[in-house]
């Protein structure tokens, strides 16, 4: 009779076990599904985290049977390297642009570093430097961010540059103002 008991609960264990792995199976199989979708995802950052959630799913879920862990598992991982490669590529092609983005950034401090502010000596001459200037920052505007690290640095560069630039043009008309004040002052005295 205890054999029959022990060899009852075997059978109740393995066909527990085979329902169990079955189940698996067709989960593992439903996320395998949803990671292949997610390459026709347009957002890399949605699909790179839904890639992440799939995963924390895959994690969770039990095994499978020995005949299917392999390609199953192959299946599933095969979706995932097209997410992240897609990711990795459009990561590198954003750290690409963002040097870049330096490069130009630096080129236009360089710019504004090279206006020779001593050598402006009339109202005309302040206004085409003026309008140089303006363009230069409307320029800044358009160029997206540099690398992290650099572009706080860069930030702080150029508006020391501008700002100095315009300090300088302030006292230039300030200085104007008051060499026409003393003018206007001689001028009343003659008369």
């Amino acid at each position: 009779i205890l054999i029959e008991k022990f060899y009852d609960y075997v059978k109740i264990s393995n066909e527990l076990r085979d329902y169990d792995f079955k189940k698996n199976l067709d989960a593992k199989i439903a996320l395998c599904e949803a990671a292949e979708k997610l390459k026709e995802e347009k957002q890399l950052n949605v699909a790179f985290q839904k890639l992440q959630t799939l995963h924390a799913e895959w994690r969770e879920l039990g095994p499978v049977s020995r005949e299917h862990r392999e390609e199953i598992w192959n299946r599933f991982k095969e979706a995932s390297d097209i997410i992240n490669k897609q990711h990795a590529v459009f990561y590198q092609s954003k750290k690409e642009e963002e040097v870049e983005n330096l490069k130009k950034k630096t080129a236009l401090c360089e710019q504004v570093e090279a206006i020779d502010l001593a050598k402006i000596s009339s109202y005309k001459e302040w206004e085409k430097v003026t309008e140089k200037v303006l363009d230069i920052q409307a320029e800044w505007k358009k160029i997206g961010f540099a690398p992290k690290k650099q572009n706080q640095a860069i930030y702080n560069e150029y508006r020391e540059l501008c700002e100095a630039f315009f300090k300088a043009k302030t006292a230039f008309y300030k200085g104007m103002r008051d060499e026409f004040s003393e003018n206007l002052k001689k001028k009343r005295e003659l008369i």
